[in-house]
């Protein structure tokens, strides 16, 4: 069996390491004996621009690969659970099995995939939208101290974007 190992961090190697993930993928494959290849991504799993997934979606529907291992759901997927479902079923009409270590989720398992499989990627979901609730909640606590979120000073990018996802820097207000 050709398997595809895909992991995902959300943020750069400086802040999360997705050699972790590997690790464990590898280890499932070896124990199955299972030939495989590995694509991973420094990319968010809510905002859609996977575009290491996108291509091993492609590669699945070309049916190169027998099997998707995932460390766990949430590592393949944060978008709406309508998205993730579609993406899941897609993967299986092509023939390929759908393996999350994390949640013990396998399609080949068919009465714990159709059970869990929906609760699963509503957890994802949930995951998604707390943990993006909580970082707002956290920039609006250093605004509130004073901490500016933005670009840092002297940042040759000119272009105007949103706050999220740049350094933080210490904002100095001027008395009157």
């Amino acid at each position: 069996m050709r398997a595809i190992i895909y992991a995902r961090c959300s943020t750069d190697e400086s802040k999360q390491d997705v050699e972790v993930q590997l690790k464990q993928l590898r280890e499932y494959c070896e124990r199955e004996r299972w030939e495989h290849d590995e694509v991973w991504e420094y990319a968010s799993g809510s905002k859609g621009k996977q575009e290491k997934l996108q291509q091993v979606m492609d590669l699945i529907v070309q049916r190169v690969y027998q099997v998707i291992i995932v460390h766990s759901l949430d590592r393949f997927s944060r978008l709406h659970p309508s998205i993730t479902e579609k993406m899941l079923n897609d993967i299986l009409s092509c023939n390929c099995r759908f393996i999350s270590i994390q949640e013990n989720l396998d399609s080949n398992n068919t009465m714990l995939w159709y059970t869990f499989k929906g609760l699963w990627i509503y957890f994802a979901n949930q995951y998604s939208l707390n943990l993006s609730k909580k970082v707002k909640l956290g920039m609006e606590r250093a605004k509130e101290k004073g901490i500016h979120i933005g670009r840092p000073k002297g940042s040759l990018d000119k272009k105007k974007r949103s706050k999220k996802g740049y350094f933080t820097r210490l904002r100095v207000k001027k008395h009157k």
